[in-house]
This record gives structure tokens, sequence and C-alpha cells, in this order.
């Protein structure tokens, strides 16, 4: 069955031993992120350790900002509604064109909006220097968008070795394509528009695989798939994500330092590790949910014990060890990254609640706007308090808090008007015990971070 998870399977060892060797849906896209997630960190590394000045990180971090503030919520969002009108059944005959044609739409439209708003946002404070690289960033975000279903298309038609394969090139590529011009001085435009070069490789594989089906009529309604599907559901992404990027935004604005928005980017980047193994279980239930909502409960239960078992510890573990490993990976420049790291570790107790699955696949619209609606608008009054009394730090904080805000409302919903068994989000015991010791571990550490 193309959303059968095999738990046995799921366990973090035998999965890192089969990662390159994927059989099933949730390991492939598990894999996929685990290895673009690690390969950013190759960039972060070796941008640490390059000897380049801050500044030029700022930058590169800046230009990320930028690309992934214009693209998350439709790539997110888009990418769902594919699973959902699909229920992952590759027979569905045009969506592959149609979700084609639309990102790339979608990321002309996005690359016009950027270049409207543009002075809003490369207008840096002045220890950043000058943003000078609107025609590369342009020109990414479209890619970025136009690109980005590749995986969730190689999912479709259960290619899942492709889409592990298809994450090492072109990841890989993006490693070369930032470090080695940045490390023999080549600079930032350069590193920039070798990236798109990636990118544009990328979009062309996208279009061969969503071209290269039978050329049957599309039974696939565009209207359905835009008004039911890609746009609620990147509204939601939308409400949902823009809480890092509000973050990011403020700190650049606030603190106006380009050192300390380097050192902050660097830590306030949530486990990689939590995001894709809950991101991969979350995308897979949405159709097992789909096609029977028992059976779906009780694979959801199963899968839950194992992300348990395998982050709670690992985040414990960071949580302790977190202001020694910053400094060695990343030089002590970064040591105070490791207060960032921490509080967004906490992040975790929100992730590993799934009630989204739930509304995603009741089309519950409007409450996924509401709860993401009011996780952006929290986030926003609570950083600008907190700023006043803990900096920066109170940034990170009130995300935390506003996160945990947004799923709370999403569980009530999914609870009393979906009947969806408190088993369906949690397990209590064993959460309130792994989140009791997460808390612990956080006081302790902060003992001992070097802080800004």
């Amino acid at each position: 069955m193309l959303y059968g998870l095999d738990v046995e399977k799921m366990r973090f060892p035998v999965f890192i031993s089969n990662l390159f060797s994927p059989s099933a849906d949730v390991g492939a896209l598990q894999a996929a992120s685990f290895i673009r997630f690690g390969l950013v960190w190759v960039i972060y590394i070796g941008l640490a350790w390059s000897g380049i000045p801050m500044e030029w990180i700022a930058g590169y971090e800046w230009f990320l900002f930028l690309a992934n503030l214009f693209s998350f919520a439709l790539i997110n969002g888009g990418k769902k509604a594919i699973l959902n009108l699909s229920g992952g059944d590759s027979s569905k005959g045009g969506l592959a064109r149609i979700s084609f044609a639309v990102f790339n739409v979608a990321g002309l439209l996005l690359a016009g909006l950027f270049l409207l708003l543009q002075p809003w946002f490369v207008g840096l404070p002045e220890d950043f220097g000058e943003f000078g690289h609107t025609a590369p960033l342009t020109v990414y975000i479209f890619l970025l968008v136009a690109s980005s279903t590749l995986d969730f298309l190689l999912l479709i038609l259960k290619k899942y070795r492709w889409i592990v394969w298809q994450s090492i090139v072109f990841n890989g590529a993006l490693v070369l394509a930032v470090l080695i011009p940045l490390n023999t001085g080549a600079g930032l435009q350069t590193a920039f528009w070798l990236m798109c070069v990636v990118l544009g490789v990328q979009w062309m594989t996208t279009a061969f695989i969503a071209f290269s089906g039978p050329r049957s009529a599309p039974s696939l309604n565009l209207r359905e798939f835009l008004a039911q599907g890609i746009l609620p559901l990147s509204a939601f992404a939308l409400f949902g994500g823009l809480s890092q990027f509000v973050d990011g935004y403020l700190v650049a604005f606030l603190n106006e330092s380009a050192a300390d928005f380097a050192i902050y980017r660097y830590g306030a980047r949530e486990l990689p590790l939590s995001a894709f193994l809950a991101g991969g279980v979350a995308a897979a239930m949405i159709p097992a949910v789909l096609s029977d909502k028992n059976e779906g409960l009780n694979r959801l239960a199963g899968e839950l014990r194992i992300l348990y078992r395998q982050l709670f510890p690992l985040n414990i573990g960071l949580m302790l060890l977190s202001p020694f490993i910053f400094p060695l990976v990343f030089t002590n420049d970064f040591a105070a990254s490791a207060g960032f790291f921490n509080i967004y570790l906490l992040v975790l107790s929100s992730r590993l609640l799934l009630p989204q699955v739930f509304l995603i696949a009741a089309k519950k619209n409007s409450t996924l706007l509401v709860a993401g609606g009011v996780e952006v608008v929290l986030n926003v009054l609570l950083s600008v308090l907190l700023y006043q009394l803990w900096g920066i730090y109170g940034i990170a904080w009130a995300t935390v808090v506003a996160y945990l805000a947004s799923k709370l409302i999403m569980g009530w919903y999914a609870v009393f008007r979906l009947d969806v068994p408190l088993r369906g989000l949690l397990l209590p015991g064993k959460y309130a015990m792994y989140l009791s010791v997460l808390i612990a571990a956080y006081v302790i550490s902060t003992t001992y971070t070097a802080w800004i």
C-alpha cells in the first residue's frame, strides 16, 4: 500500500542504514529531508570555518531568508494539496502537469511580488552593508518555487529511490555552488548565480517528470486544485510558518547588527531530524486518514511512540551539550548561537502534536487559517514585548509560545469537533514524562551557555 508504514523499518538505526534504498513513501521523504538538512549544515560549517567576513555570512543568510520568505507558503501548501487531492493515486490524470504549471505561474508571481516589495527588504541596517543581489534573488525565487514539486511528483509515481538520489545530487551541488566561490574569493554574487544554475537543472528535471507520462486529457479540475487545495493550504502554511520570518526581520532591524543576525540565524534552526521525521509522518498520514480514519489513528499512535523514543532523548542530549558543540563545530564566533538553538529545541513539544493531519484531511481550511493567524499575531505581539525584557532571545521565546498556541487551537478542534480521540494527538503519560525532562534539561543548560 502506498501509504503503509513499516514501523520496524522506521526505527532510527534501521532508517539510517536504509537511507539510500527506501522501499516506502515515508522512508523516502524522510531520507531526502535528512540529506537536504545535513548538506545545508555542511554549508553552515564551511562558512563558519572559511574565515570570510561575518558580513558575507549575514548576506548569505539574508539571501536565503528572503528567498524562503517569498516561497515557503506556496511550496508547503502546494505539496500538501497534491497529496490531498491525489490520495497518493499516480493515475490521477493531469495532476503532474497541472501542478507543474501552477507552480511555475506561482513562481513568476512571487518573483514579481518580490521585485515590487524589494525596497522594504534590501534596505538593510548600515552594519550589514549594501545588498546588491536583487537580480539573482528574483531568479532564485522563481526557480525555487517552480522546481519544488520534484520530490512529491516522484512520490506519487512511487519512485522512492529517485526521491533520495535527487536530494543527494541537487543539494550536494548547492554545497559546491556556495562553498567554492566564497572560499576562493569569487564573492556572494557568483555563489548566488551558481545556486540559480543548480535550481535551473532541477527545474528541467521536474519538467521532464511532469510531462513524461501518458498524454491523456487531465481529469483533475484546475479550479478544484486551486480553490480546495493549493490556495487555502498555502494560506495556512503562510500563517503557520510566518513566525520564523517575523523573528528574523525583527532581529535584523531591531538589533541592527550583522554579526548578531548571523549568530541568531545559526542558532535559530530547529533540529532538522525533528522536523523531517515528524513532517514525513504527518505528510504520509493525511491520505492514510482520508482512506480509513480508524486505521490511520492506530498507525499514527504507533508512529508517535517511535518518534517520542527517537526525538525526546536526542533533543534532551543536545540541549545539554549544545553550549559545547557550537564553538567546537562553528568556531567561538558562534558560541552564543547555542542559546537560540536550545530555545528552539523546545518547539519539539509542539512539533510532535499532529492535529493538522486531521484538519487537512477533513478540509477544515478555515480552522487552519484561524490557528495560523493567531500564531502570527501572537508572535508579533510577544516578540515586541519580550524583546524589551530579554533582547533578541525574547523574540525566540515568542515563537515557541505562539507555535504552541496554534497547535492547541487545532488540537481543540480535532478533539471536540472532529471527534478525534486524544491518543490521536499524543500519548499523554509518555509525553508528559519526556516534556518534563526536556524542560529540566533546558534550565540546567542555561547555567553554562554563552549569551550575546
